[in-house]
């Protein structure tokens, strides 16, 4: 009995067995639970695409009043099931539930994704649910497109600005209910055109168009059978270096004097300038502050004011040519006109009374700036046109106008730090270096603005 005592004190006062059957279960347990965690990531994973499928299913059903709810839950099973098919979910059971709800849709997806570790523990299966809502938006909007139509757009850039903009048209007509949209179009360079049928207007200063007959005698050349030399030289136009010539004789004949009569024509095009002292940033004119019209000088095609035609603006979108160099204050203010409930335009509801909305688009920087103590855009100090255009978009934004900015193929970096400062915030500020970036960044602005609100 004595040995069996001193056996079993021997036994118990070994811990080296213990320990070990100890740090066996410890391993085994920390082996499961990482194992686990495996299987939960591949859970998460898989929530995340599920929530992208049911966002653009809901968004698919597009509950802007003119789906019945059997059209919207097609939309939604037909989005969903594009957006699943094929091996990304694998075996995994997918069911996707849709139910109308007040001006929208919901729409629910769950799934129960396999473990291949929690067996080990007894965990065979981890639920996922996700849900997006999509309601049509009832409140007003008021959105002025301010495009850049300089020179340097000319071609395919100005071809694919039209295409993207007038689409996004098209996206927030199709998703708004009639007549809660108005639009606004604001081409411009170094000028904004307000039309010539504006030029009577009390908040404009134009002189009338007239002809000064000119005659004048000079000095001159024969030039005839002067042999030439023609000379290269680097010019630039909107900022854009090109090649140019210069002919010049090199033996010319005797010099006599020359007369000729001819009619000099001054005429307004409908260029709008700036008021002194510069920079012009007050977006109220009347009678007593009228904006001073630019005699003899070209500018885009018209702006065209406010309205719920969406043909008027999408034909006004077809008119643009490219043209002048840049002046971007020049656009922002004329945007913000559009949109202001006073004069000029008087065009925009109430600044509580309807959300206001701007699109800023440019392809380059400030070449051109008000002309120190004068009405024209004709100067050339971009850091002036720069701190005009950032005091402009503090003041824009003041009035809670919504501004969204877009860089095309902009590749300067205080240029572009200078748009996206000009933007509402992050979210609102588009890089877009060619033009598929340019067509995605109107198509996520027109998400934005069809007024379809996801809750997740």
């Amino acid at each position: 009995m004595k040995r069996l005592q001193t056996g079993a004190a021997r036994f118990a006062s070994h811990e080296s067995g213990s320990v070990a059957i100890l740090f066996g279960l410890a391993v085994i347990v920390l082996a499961g639970s990482i194992a686990l965690g495996l299987d939960y990531g591949r859970a998460l994973g898989v929530r995340s695409r599920l929530q992208q499928a049911v966002d653009a299913a809901a968004l698919a059903a597009h509950p802007d009043g003119s789906r019945t709810t059997q059209q919207m839950t097609d939309a939604v099973n037909n989005q969903f099931s594009y957006d699943t098919m094929g091996q990304r979910y694998g075996s995994i059971n997918l069911v996707v539930d849709s139910q109308p709800i007040t001006n929208g849709i919901q729409v629910t997806a769950t799934a129960d994704v396999p473990t291949s570790f929690g067996r080990l523990l007894g965990v065979t299966k981890i639920p996922v649910k996700v849900k997006a809502e999509a309601v049509s938006g009832q409140g007003n909007f008021e959105l002025a497109l301010v495009l850049d139509t300089t020179y340097s757009m000319n071609g395919t850039k100005l071809a694919d600005l039209q295409t993207a903009a007038k689409k996004l048209v098209d996206q927030v007509v199709a998703a708004s209910n009639p007549g809660t949209v108005k639009f606004a179009l604001v081409p411009f360079s170094n000028y904004v055109n307000v039309g010539t049928v504006n030029r009577h207007q009390t908040w404009m200063s134009v002189p009338n168009d007239y002809n000064v007959p000119q005659h004048a005698c000079w000095q001159t050349t024969d030039w005839a059978g002067c042999p030439t030399t023609t000379t290269s030289y680097t010019c630039y136009n909107d900022g854009i270096a090109q090649t140019c010539t210069s002919t010049q004789c090199t033996t010319p004949g005797p010099v006599h004097q020359q007369c000729a009569d001819w009619t000099d024509y001054h005429t307004w095009n409908g260029c709008a300038g700036s008021r002194t002292p510069a920079p012009d940033l007050a977006v109220a004119a009347s009678f007593s502050s009228p904006i001073p019209g630019i005699m003899d000088v070209g500018c885009p095609s018209a702006l065209v004011r406010l309205t719920t035609d969406d043909a008027t603006i999408k034909a006004g979108i077809d008119a643009m040519v490219a043209q002048g160099e840049t002046y971007i204050p020049s656009g922002l203010l004329w945007g913000w006109r559009a949109l202001a409930p006073d004069l000029p335009l008087a065009d925009g509801a109430p600044y509580a009374a309807a959300k206001k909305i701007m699109i800023l688009m440019t392809d380059g920087f400030n070449t051109k700036s008000q002309t120190t103590g004068g009405n024209d855009h004709e100067s050339s100090d971009a850091g002036a046109a720069d701190a005009a255009l950032t005091q402009l978009c503090t003041l824009v934004k003041q009035q809670n106008i919504e501004i969204y900015t877009i860089d095309f193929e902009v590749n300067n970096p205080s240029a572009l730090a200078l748009m996206q400062g000009c933007a509402t915030d992050g979210t609102h500020f588009f890089n877009a270096q060619n033009s598929s970036a340019l067509a995605s960044a109107f198509d996520q602005i027109a998400g934005s603005l069809i007024k379809l609100a996801l809750s997740k």
